[in-house]
């Protein structure tokens, strides 16, 4: 299937402060290369509960984007799949590599697990496909299954191997994991043992958020110890977008509220990503509101993507807090760059 780009929008992310290139990312024409994609990771990759998950919205937002050139790729799914969408059916790529129930790695302790490692290395499915992007989202299953011990070095072997059978120029986004609400979703966490039999539901949904926090942690140590290896990887933050209030279906798993974020989030910083690479700035019609520039937008999505920006401290936090929800996240980004370019 030929695909092009028709149009490229404003960078969100200036090229200068990711410093990586996709091969032949060229002019925005007829020509321009196909830019394949691959969302791997487990079930919330997979889409449990809800069909194509995260992915459709992603991929149907780009599409409206005007990106026309992205090919999403992975053993399972279908070249074009439909969902409805506010009240219309949509079309999108449903091609993907996500698991249910997998871990980071094959583990054979309490509660047994496949592994996104080996389950790569067997299908091969990296050269096989050959993405440019990888959006790898993996763990949710280790915390599940106490396999804390080790996730990050597991973690950074993963991601090694996918550089290693990919492209020269193949990046990877590796992006935190959700909270849980472990109240709710008590009877998944078994493997615990005493700590759980022997906590109330609310001490030991305190363990485990301990558990989510020091591997998200761990992921942004990962990524920025390969980053100054030289290695083509960056940070998403998926913990930031998705809400353990409100946008979990069963506790662990996005409802279609959450997943709808989780694609918004992704389209976005593809989004910046793919325009930075292009060369394409933002646009430099009239600013809207004074207490803002054009800085701003390419601090707050470097912010996203976790890299720290001086721009953005404690003091003026809530300048960049477009939605006033006490937090920073794509939301905020998608307001901040229609004050500037609407």
């Amino acid at each position: 299937m030929k695909k092009t780009i028709t149009r490229l929008v404003a960078a969100a992310v200036a090229a200068a402060s990711l410093g990586l290139v996709l091969p032949s990312a060229g002019a925005a024409d007829s020509g321009a290369k196909t830019v394949k994609i691959m969302p791997l990771g487990d079930s919330i990759t997979d889409g449990y509960w809800e069909q194509g998950g995260y992915r459709k919205y992603l991929s149907y937002t780009m599409a409206q984007k005007g990106y026309t050139n992205i090919d999403f790729v992975g053993p399972k799914g279908s070249d074009t799949e439909t969902f409805t969408y506010n009240g219309k059916e949509v079309s999108y790529d449903g091609n993907y590599a996500g698991y249910s129930g997998y871990a980071i790695q094959k583990m054979n302790g309490a509660e047994p697990r496949n592994g996104i490692l080996e389950t790569l290395s067997e299908g091969d499915y990296i050269k096989v496909y050959s993405p440019d992007i990888v959006l790898l989202q993996i763990g949710t299953n280790d915390v599940i299954s106490s396999y804390n011990e080790g996730a990050a070095e597991r973690l950074e072997n993963l991601i090694n191997y996918i550089l290693t059978e990919g492209t020269p120029d193949e990046q990877v986004f590796v992006t935190t994991i959700p909270d849980m609400d472990a109240v709710t979703a008590a009877d998944w966490f078994w493997s615990y043992g005493e700590v759980k039999w022997g906590s109330t539901k609310e001490e030991f949904a305190a363990v485990i958020q301990g558990y989510v926090d020091a591997y998200n942690a761990s992921v942004e140590k990962v990524v920025k110890k390969m980053q100054s290896e030289g290695k083509n990887v960056l940070l998403g933050d998926i913990h930031s977008v998705v809400d353990v209030s409100t946008d979990l279906y069963d506790g662990v798993h996005p409802n279609e509220a959450g997943y709808e974020k989780m694609g918004l989030y992704w389209a976005e910083v593809l989004d910046g990503y793919l325009s930075s690479l292009n060369g394409t700035e933002p646009s430099t019609g009239e600013i809207t509101e004074k207490d803002y520039e054009v800085a701003d937008v390419v601090a707050l999505a470097s912010h996203l993507l976790g890299r720290k920006q001086e721009r953005i401290t404690a003091a003026n936090y809530q300048k960049y807090d477009l939605t006033a929800d006490g937090k920073l996240n794509v939301f905020d980004l998608i307001l901040l760059r229609r004050k500037l370019f609407s």
